[in-house]
């Protein structure tokens, strides 16, 4: 009733009555009344699809030609496809891509679950609010940013982590973090981690507030401690949100590009290339268009998977909810 006594407000903005009793309506008018949502929901939709559809048919015609930033288009079919998976540096790439996923997802979700655990325990409003806001203005950080403030923490020369450590005594000698190929990969990996744990304890801590008071209270009148706690009251109570947390973090991680371009820009020695920085590196460094689309498409393929977990684990609580 509401949304009719709206809808027929802005009706009436527009000069147009909803009543039809006195038959004065004329023809235009009256098609328009009876399109009006139409009429309203049109041009947004056309400047959307426009921005999606022109981008992915230009992506989608790219993937099957040998298009190169010089020289004609040829058309050659599956040709780059059937490259794609003839080529060693793909799969090292994937292979570094669902490392990335697992080593940068997990370490986020336990950062965020703790941050969140933490600021929940805070009995002061005014400090919980606080803390809330510092871990949105963590998160607001663009990720670009947040992989040249740690490429230069983390310098051999003049990076202060590593003077802190000489300067601590547990090194004698700096560490190549950003040069040695074993620690690249782990650097990139905590500092990804470290971009998107302010997300997981966002979703998490939200998660945690809907969670009645009571069961903690009555849980401790039983003798419970705080891991039995968690244990029986807190982890059923937040699976859904944990849940989507893992699903979107796994998502962007999987398309990574800033942190790693910004900390390493995919070395040494391809040690951090993963998926994202391999199509920039065959699209833009070689000029292969037509190969880096074809790479593009099946990036966006895999990321569909995580697409449909996510709107699986959307549904799912929307019927326990119901």
């Amino acid at each position: 009733m509401a949304s009719e006594n709206l809808l027929d407000s802005v009706r009436a903005g527009f000069g147009r009555s909803s009543s039809r009793e006195d038959g004065e309506i004329g023809p235009i008018r009256e098609f328009i009344n009876d399109h009006f949502m139409f009429f309203v929901l049109t041009p947004p939709l056309l400047v959307l699809g426009t921005l999606v559809l022109l981008p992915s048919s230009y992506l989608l015609w790219s993937s099957v030609h040998e298009a190169r930033t010089w020289g004609p288009d040829v058309f050659v079919g599956l040709e780059n496809y059937i490259a794609i998976f003839q080529d060693p540096m793909f799969y090292l790439s994937l292979r570094h891509s669902v490392m990335y996923v697992i080593g940068s997802v997990s370490l986020a979700f336990v950062l965020g679950l703790t941050a969140a655990l933490a600021i929940n325990q805070v009995a002061s409003k005014r400090i919980r609010s606080t803390f809330t806001v510092l871990i949105l203005l963590a998160w607001a950080v663009p990720l670009v940013v947040t992989g040249l403030i740690w490429r230069f923490m983390l310098h051999s020369d003049y990076g202060i982590v590593n003077a802190l450590l000489v300067q601590l005594g547990i090194v004698t000698e700096q560490i190549g973090f950003v040069t040695d190929p074993t620690l690249a990969f782990l650097s990139v990996v905590v500092v990804d981690a470290w971009a998107r744990a302010p997300f997981a304890t966002i979703l998490l801590l939200a998660g945690l507030q809907t969670i009645p008071e009571d069961l903690y209270e009555a849980a401790r009148v039983d003798g419970a401690n705080f891991f039995q706690k968690f244990r029986d009251i807190t982890i059923p109570h937040l699976k859904p949100q944990a849940a989507i947390a893992l699903v979107i973090m796994c998502m962007f991680a999987f398309r990574t590009f800033s942190v790693v371009f910004a900390l390493t820009g995919g070395g040494p020695a391809n040690s951090t290339r993963v998926l994202a920085t391999y199509i920039y590196q065959a699209g833009i460094n070689q000029g292969d268009v037509g190969y880096a689309a074809a790479l593009s498409v099946l990036m966006i393929a895999m990321t569909m998977v995580f697409i449909t977990f996510y709107v699986l684990q959307v549904q799912e609580d929307a019927l326990d909810t119901a």
